[in-house]
């Protein structure tokens, strides 16, 4: 009977963990991050060249009006919503992708950096990679012992014992890469969910307004930015006091008290900002509300309101009440010099509104209003009840912030701790020749060359007592 020689057939699995072995190279390697970020740029260059939904709403309406065809084609390409898009998410994933695979191949040569091995010592007057090489003559009095604890006093640690040794400062400095990158990680994951949850709007309120987050009360020029991912921001306010600081006719701050839902109060400032639950309420314009009421001849009220002025600049603003247009001009602090109207300063201590009246587009009326004043025309009387003021917050609400700063703290101590704690390694032995103990050495760094090898020179300097020695 003859034997069979079996022949072993190679697996069918070998060829599929060669091409995902392939495949894991391909995704972790600089041309293709290079080609992540080139794609990634295309898709920001075209957001801004296309007319976006959410951030350009008005410019986008009126181009699909015109071009509905090219619009429904762009539309179904994803291209007018393009930073939420199917092919812009899938580009970042692939992109944290690519770099979580960098930190991950690149562990197992930090790892090996960092772990102290005797296989690291080696003869220091053959040892290749060690720039600084010297040979010092021992003092009688100095052992190998004390060598090694010279040594260790300065900084490093060490393996081996006097016949032969290594020693390493900083050992752990390697780690700074590994750090630095995954700041960069936090950084990249911080502002991309800074910017898909982004809301920015503009919003006024008057002295005694209640807020509840309605979109519709936010001004419609410039339109809010409605975030890709998330909602605007649901906070409730009500504005309890707004005080302007004017001192020598100079603007020097303004006080804004907040009450939130649960009935804390808060103060806005110029430069201090009502921020929660993400969301920045920033103090940007100033401007008075006064409450205008026009009665008809027998004294009946036909309307009423609080009226948000723009006049502090000294530029007349318009508003309409009971059928009349009202055109104001506002002087804080009024007086009549040589014949015109105009202001002392620009603190509120003589506050009066020079109006005039319009109807049908004809002038019917013109006069001063001071604060608790009426102005008569044509059969009507306007009077100024009260005159509080109203501001403008610019509202900015963003996710990720926490994760950005993250991001730049590590970095920055990735940075510091790799430039400034930079790594240092040594090679030694001592032995006897002819009777007499010598210290062989060799050195290496991985940056500041010079001064790694002055550092070195002091260092056996003063374990043997001189600098000056024999160069092998």
């Amino acid at each position: 009977m003859i034997d069979e020689k079996i022949i072993p057939h190679p697996s069918p699995l070998i060829p599929h963990f060669s091409m995902i072995k392939k495949t894991i190279k391909y995704l972790s390697s600089l041309r293709f991050t290079i080609l992540l970020i080139s794609l990634l740029g295309m898709i920001f260059a075209l957001g801004l060249v296309v007319p976006q939904q959410k951030l350009l709403k008005s410019i986008y309406l009126e181009w699909q009006k015109s071009s509905p065809s090219l619009v429904a084609i762009l539309d179904t390409l994803g291209l007018t919503t393009i930073y939420s898009s199917p092919i812009t998410i899938t580009l970042w994933l692939l992109f944290f992708l690519n770099l979580s695979l960098v930190l991950w191949q690149r562990w197992p040569i930090v790892k090996s950096r960092i772990i102290l091995s005797e296989t690291k010592i080696t003869d220091p007057e053959t040892a290749g990679g060690y720039p600084f090489r010297k040979c010092y003559t021992l003092p009688a009095t100095t052992s190998g012992d004390t060598v090694l604890s010279r040594v260790k006093g300065g900084g490093f640690t060490i393996l081996g014992d006097a016949a032969g040794f290594y020693g390493v400062k900083n050992r752990l400095s390697p780690l700074a890469f590994m750090l630095f990158h995954v700041s960069f990680f936090l950084i990249l994951l911080g502002g991309l969910i800074s910017v898909y949850t982004e809301f920015i709007g503009y919003l006024d309120l008057a002295q005694g307004e209640s807020f509840q987050g309605e979109l519709s009360r936010y001004n419609a020029s410039p339109s809010p930015k409605i975030p890709e991912i998330g909602s605007p921001p649901d906070v409730t306010l009500t504005v309890k006091s707004i005080i302007p600081r004017v001192e020598h006719n100079t603007p020097t701050g303004i006080s804004i008290v907040l009450a939130d839902a649960k009935g804390g109060t808060h103060e806005v400032d110029i430069n201090r900002p009502y921020t929660t639950e993400h969301t920045s309420f920033v103090f940007k314009h100033l401007g008075v509300s006064p409450l205008f009421v026009v009665k008809d001849n027998s004294g009946r009220e036909i309307e009423g309101s609080y009226i948000k002025l723009d006049v502090l600049k000294m530029k007349p603003d318009h508003f309409t009440l009971a059928g009349f247009t009202f055109t104001a001009t506002f002087y804080p602090d009024y007086v009549l010099d040589d014949g015109k109207r105009a202001t002392r300063s620009m603190e509120f201590n003589n506050p009066v509104f020079f109006i005039a009246v319009e109807q049908y587009g004809k002038k019917i009326a013109e006069g001063l209003v001071p604060k608790n004043g009426a102005l008569e025309f044509a059969g009507y009387r306007l009077e100024m009840r009260d005159m509080p003021f109203w501001v403008r917050f610019y509202v900015v609400k963003q996710r990720g912030l926490s994760i950005l700063y993250a991001g730049f703290a590590l970095a920055t101590i990735g940075v510091i701790w790799r430039l400034l704690f930079y790594r240092r390694e040594i090679l030694g032995a001592v032995r006897e020749q002819n009777g007499v103990l010598s210290l062989v050495v060799a050195g290496r760094s991985e940056y500041y060359k010079s001064l790694a090898e002055d550092e070195f020179v002091k260092l056996f300097g003063e374990i043997v007592g001189e600098t000056v020695s024999e160069e092998r």
